[in-house]
């Protein structure tokens, strides 16, 4: 399967445009959808807020990349409006916050106070921990988790890596696990949200939130999946989480084919819309770790990863800064069945697209096994 050309550079600039109009025009505001192409600053009518981290993420990303001072003054003000919910016990996404924003500052300037924000995040995290069920619970109910929650272990496995506890790396780990076993079917789809009786720890059933039916693959889904088994596997080298990812990577690439951007359920026999953007972000970051992680395997990744990145980079998806849409990838929805966000931006779309690029812009063994041309980063005031 060729990939389509991709313009790292390009694509790059629009985020970058993108995100300096929303610092400037809202500034220390998160949004999670828009409307109508404009950001959406209320609360999230449906999850405890979650989303905040993606934003900051971003900014670090453009300081790292450009070496500008606005971006890291503004990298360092974002996180910084975040600190406080390293103690948030109201939601299960506590890595989703800090992985992308103080996860990406101690990875660029280490420091004993970033070390304490993320372990003490990562505790908070590891809290929601069912020892009976082995599984990390949701905001929903003590007995609900999401393969979302996939997306949230490696806040746990950082924070056992800077605190030395090994507590919290077998947290982490019997969460994968519990996930691989009840959330991961043998065809390597993917079951959004498993209820267990939380005193006993027994499975009962599967549900969804956001797919077609209990039974059907959700898109994003199943993209979470295959991001947070690769980095269970760099959190372990444990290689049936190298495996699964693989196979979850296969499922979606078969799945989607030459379109490269999926509907929001493939078992879905009359979508409403064709594409879901942010869940074809989401598959590209995660394949192209998936390709570091894959030895051989991994040009086959790396260039499916970077397929869709050409996709979203062409006029269908990728916004223009010079009209009045306000995010940087159309055609994502947040929640179908809630009507919020459907067939708009969402806050995750952008950070994984961005990051995704990051990983091309930023190694040139990625570059060559997906084959494409190398970024060249501005490094002067836009």
């Amino acid at each position: 399967m060729d990939s389509p050309s991709l313009d790292i550079e390009h694509a790059l600039q629009v985020a970058r445009a993108q995100v300096r109009r929303l610092v400037t025009e809202y500034p220390l505001q998160f949004p999670t959808y828009t409307q109508h192409g404009k950001w959406h600053f209320e609360d999230d009518p449906w999850a405890p807020v979650w989303t905040s981290g993606f934003l900051t993420g971003q900014l670090w990303i453009f300081a790292e990349l450009t070496g500008e001072r606005f971006w890291h003054d503004q990298a360092e003000r974002y996180s910084l409006a975040l600190e406080s919910r390293k103690t948030d016990s109201s939601t299960h996404d506590i890595g989703f916050l800090f992985d992308p924003s103080w996860g990406r500052w101690h990875d660029l300037e280490p420091s004993a106070r970033t070390a304490d924000v993320l372990v003490r995040a990562g505790r908070t995290m590891a809290a929601r921990f069912n020892p009976r069920g082995r599984y990390l619970r949701t905001w929903v109910d003590a007995g609900s988790t999401f393969i979302d929650v996939m997306m949230n272990v490696g806040v746990i496995f950082r924070a056992a890596r800077l605190s030395g506890d090994p507590a919290l790396q077998r947290v982490a780990v019997e969460h994968a696990l519990t996930s691989r076993r009840f959330l991961v079917r043998g065809d390597a789809t993917t079951v959004h949200e498993g209820w267990f009786d939380p005193d006993s720890g027994q499975y009962l059933r599967a549900a969804t939130h956001q797919g077609f039916r209990s039974d059907s693959c959700w898109s994003r889904g199943l993209a979470w999946a295959l991001y947070g088994f690769g980095t269970t596997h760099l959190g372990t080298e444990d290689t049936r989480f190298l495996r699964t990812a693989q196979d979850l990577a296969d499922t979606y690439i078969l799945r989607t084919g030459d379109a490269y951007v999926p509907p929001n359920d493939w078992d879905d026999p009359h979508p409403a819309l064709p594409y879901e953007s942010s869940a074809a972000a989401v598959a590209a970051s995660g394949l192209l770790q998936l390709a570091e992680l894959s030895g051989a395997a991994g040009e086959r990744y790396a260039r499916y990863a970077a397929g869709i990145l050409s996709t979203l980079s062409g006029d269908a998806f990728l916004a223009d800064p010079d009209r009045r849409w306000e995010g940087i990838l159309r055609h994502a929805t947040y929640h179908h069945g809630n009507g919020l966000g459907v067939d708009e931006s969402v806050m995750w779309g952008d950070y994984y697209f961005t990051e995704a690029l990051w990983r091309l812009a930023s190694s040139p063994r990625l570059r060559a096994l997906a084959s494409v041309a190398p970024a060249h980063p501005e490094r002067t005031s836009e």
